[in-house]
């Protein structure tokens, strides 16, 4: 049965019958449950204290805490080396995305990245552009054909060779702290969903604080870790805590409010120029059913409940935001911040 153009709802044949495919592809390692010999405790990465209290606990032995010194929340334990999730197998982060790589289908975060794009063009519409942790390409792509010249930079063997091999894209293989730029040669860096992975935050602002030119500027989008709070208090009250995703703590190390990201910001010699909250990221909920993350929509109707009621939390957000005087409350699902450096 046809979506769209040449993409098919995935099934498999059972004693005669179609049936959805519903065993999940993913290309990374991550697990549902980690044991203590997989973790690690570590000290809060803005203000480096030890001491801490626990908000949460998930995936067995993953703990979200809050910093009793700064207020910061990150994971402790955490996972021993947690970038390593994405170094997983790159045949199956083919499956996942072949249908993108083909052209055939539209990444569901295209209308989330093409706004971002086009604020960062607001403040430097030419350049020397790189973008940190870039993954399979997707964000980066988009970028293509804007006045930039475009860089990436991605730890990860297998989706940096994807970025590589399917965009034709000018990713280094690294960690940026090991990718050898020159000193104040670009004019953006961007972070989209990265800054939260990092277990180290102030060394890769130290990193980006070199790269960058005097007049450049750094656009950063994390998860908002107050939205996190505002999810787990409802599954308490609603009784659904047990077994509960909400921090993704095995991958997202450090929770970011928008006063913890701009201390963050602060100590590493930037100032932040414009905060704002990004449209909700309406991911398919078809993907549960048809075990593939990226490429198939769903049937109509399927999604219309939660996109809805993310449009709606979109809404309160930014009526909060103002509320608030411009400070980014419990209702938005991210923060976006466009900095610059301090002097």
């Amino acid at each position: 049965m046809p979506i769209h153009s040449s993409v098919y709802w995935p099934v498999v044949v059972k004693e005669g019958q179609a049936v959805l495919k519903t065993s999940y592809e993913r290309g990374g390692t991550q697990k549902d449950v980690y044991s203590e010999s997989d973790v690690i405790k570590v000290a809060c990465p803005l203000c480096a204290a030890s001491g801490s209290h626990r908000i949460y606990r998930e995936r067995g032995a993953l703990g979200i805490v809050r910093c009793d010194s700064c207020g910061l929340m990150y994971v402790s334990p955490r996972l021993k080396e947690p970038e390593k999730v994405y170094w997983g197998d790159a045949e199956k982060y083919f499956t996942e995305a072949r249908l993108i790589f083909e052209g055939k289908a539209r990444h569901h975060r295209d209308p989330n990245y093409l706004a971002d794009l086009s604020v960062i063009e607001r403040y430097k519409p030419r350049g020397n552009f790189l973008d940190i942790g870039t993954n399979m390409g997707f964000f980066l792509r988009n970028a293509r054909g804007r006045g930039w010249t475009i860089y990436g930079v991605e730890p990860s063997p297998s989706l940096s060779e994807m970025a590589r091999k399917y965009f034709g894209l000018n990713v280094r293989t690294a960690f940026l702290e090991t990718a050898g730029f020159d000193s104040s040669f670009f004019d953006v860096v961007t972070m989209t969903d990265v800054f939260e992975h990092l277990t180290e935050p102030k060394k890769m602002l130290a990193e980006v604080h070199r790269i960058l030119k005097p007049d450049g500027i750094v656009f950063i989008k994390v998860p908002n870790g107050l939205f996190n709070i505002l999810k787990l208090s409802i599954a308490r009250m609603a009784g659904k805590l047990s077994d509960y995703d909400i921090f993704d703590s095995y991958e997202h190390v450090v929770h970011y409010s928008q006063d913890t990201l701009k201390r963050m910001l602060h100590a590493c010699g930037f100032k932040a120029l414009k905060f704002y909250i990004g449209a909700p990221i309406q991911l398919p909920v078809w993907h549960k059913y048809v075990g593939q993350y990226y490429q198939y929509p769903s049937p109509p109707g399927l999604d219309r409940k939660r996109q809805t009621a993310r449009s709606l939390f979109h809404l309160i957000s930014v009526l909060e935001f103002y509320c608030r005087f411009g400070s980014i409350g419990y209702c938005a699902p991210n923060i976006i911040v466009i900095a610059g450096k301090s002097g």
